[in-house]
């Protein structure tokens, strides 16, 4: 059972990131000269495997503490692979990115917010749940999920930590 407000947070999360799937794949299509049609294929066709991070999807809490700090992981990666978008030569995938940036940051505080209102008395087991992804992240059998499927070299040790640090420290925060 979901209570009301993580609903909420689910359903306009879901929305935003299949709106972030449209968008990456236009720009490979762009890019890289790819059909829609192939790339929806080839996403459709990968392993999806939670393994490592099956024990945080049984619970509400649990699941928001993972979707708050794989959305600042995105949010910082993406800030990092901005130099990147910046020579493909078009002002509108820089918007575009800071667009998608905005968003992973705003779904990692939603998140946070969800677990500051409904699970104050849970908030000391996030630090542990942050420590399993990590953890979990350097599985090479955990792959096609929605969350913690990560790919480049952005995604560094240090950045896991200092996004760890930042949902921490957004947690933390007084209501």
């Amino acid at each position: 059972m979901v209570s009301d407000k993580a609903a909420a947070f689910f359903n306009a999360w879901a929305i935003d990131e299949e709106r972030h799937t449209d968008g990456f794949i236009r720009i490979i299509e762009l890019v890289a000269n790819e059909s829609e049609k192939d790339l929806r294929e080839r996403l459709d066709a990968r392993c999806h495997d939670f393994g490592p991070v099956m024990e945080h999807l049984k619970d509400e809490f649990s699941l928001l503490a993972m979707i708050a700090f794989d959305e600042m992981c995105t949010c910082r990666a993406y800030a990092a692979e901005k130099p990147f978008y910046d020579t493909l030569g078009n002002n509108t995938f820089h918007h575009w990115l800071r667009e998608v940036i905005a968003d992973e940051a705003v779904h990692s505080m939603n998140a946070v917010n969800v677990i500051r209102a409904r699970y104050r008395d849970r908030i000391s087991q996030v630090g542990t749940i942050l420590d399993n992804l990590i953890r979990a992240a350097d599985n090479v059998r955990y792959s096609g999920t929605f969350v913690l499927d990560y790919f480049g070299a952005v995604y560094s040790k240090e950045l896991l930590a200092d996004s760890r640090r930042a949902t921490m420290r957004n947690i933390a925060k007084p209501l």
